[in-house]
């Protein structure tokens, strides 16, 4: 069983006239054994904002809206776990043979939020379990997970963090990879889980 069969959903964030990104996404779904026209993969319409709104772009804006409402469909479907993909993501060869572990690690541990793909392999020693809790800064959110235990308090801080100005001290306009190192910041309870090795 892959780790598709432990999510209740694999959601990609994906704008519909990159058709270079679809292909070459299937490509690498196929590979760890997930059909992209399978039921559990949901490729939402992108959020097209006509203005930055005070983030760096309109297209940093429409990415961070994209993030947002796949969590907030998530909750409101009443899903339990979601795995979000950006169109860019790329698996790594151990990957495949990874995942019954990870999908076992997933069942056995609780966790909140899990990061697969992330920046912070080098400051991180290899875990036996593949697995570490670390809650530190690292960039990247193409390849993560989350637990509905934690939905409405990242939706309610993600939705507060469109409201600020950038260089606020809580957060404010920033891409959402930012916006999830200071949420693990400001909740230090939080089970935050990057794979290691990445």
């Amino acid at each position: 069983m892959g780790l598709l069969d432990y999510f209740d959903r694999l959601a990609i964030v994906h704008l519909p006239s990159r058709e270079d990104r679809f292909r070459a996404l299937s490509r690498e779904l196929s590979r760890i054994g997930i059909d992209i026209n399978d039921p559990k993969v949901s490729i939402p319409d992108p959020p097209m904002p006509e203005t930055s709104n005070g983030f760096v772009s309109r297209g940093v804006y429409g990415s961070f809206l994209s993030h947002l409402d796949i969590l907030e469909t998530a909750y409101r479907d009443g899903l339990d776990s979601v795995w979000v993909l950006e169109d860019d993501a790329i698996f790594s060869r151990s990957f495949n043979r990874q995942q019954v572990r990870i999908a076992q690690y997933l069942r056995t541990n609780k966790w909140d939020q899990l990061f697969i793909g992330h920046s912070g392999w080098k400051q991180l020693p290899a875990s036996p379990t593949g697995f570490l809790r670390f809650s530190g800064p690292f960039l990247w959110a193409h390849c993560y997970a989350v637990h509905r235990r934690i939905m409405p308090r990242l939706i309610e801080y993600l939705r507060k963090n469109m409201e600020r100005e950038s260089g606020h001290p809580d957060g404010g306009k920033m891409y959402i990879d930012a916006c999830y190192f200071f949420f693990r910041r400001f909740n230090p309870e939080l089970i935050s889980v990057v794979s290691s090795p990445c």
